[in-house]
């Protein structure tokens, strides 16, 4: 609950459960650790279905969206897979001598 004693629109519907309450105003802070950690405690726990269902439901909304990870992957799959193609194709050619270094002589 917020300061203003507001509740976040998902969370209206979430039973009357003190444990439950502290996990929202602790999502509403940002502590997403805390209720990745207190949230899935509460829900394994939790008798009654209502309050591990709305457990479950903070826990889900901290969790990364799962098209970010697919797009992260597919992300990475194309660097790696440019970075194949640059080293086979156009990478430094091995037979080119590396230069001598410059040496500046100072009069």
């Amino acid at each position: 609950m917020s300061p203003d004693g507001r509740v976040p629109a998902f969370a209206r519907d979430f039973p009357a459960d003190p444990a439950l309450r502290a996990l929202t105003a602790a999502f509403e802070a940002g502590d997403y650790r805390r209720v990745r950690d207190e949230g899935g405690a509460l829900a394994a726990r939790s008798p009654e279905g209502p309050v591990r269902d709305a457990a479950l439901a903070l826990v889900r909304r901290t969790s990364p969206d799962p098209l970010a990870k697919w797009l992260f992957l597919l992300a990475a799959t194309l660097i790696v897979a440019l970075f194949g193609y640059w080293v086979a194709h156009d990478g430094p050619d091995p037979s080119t001598p590396t230069p001598a270094p410059t040496i500046e002589y100072i009069k």
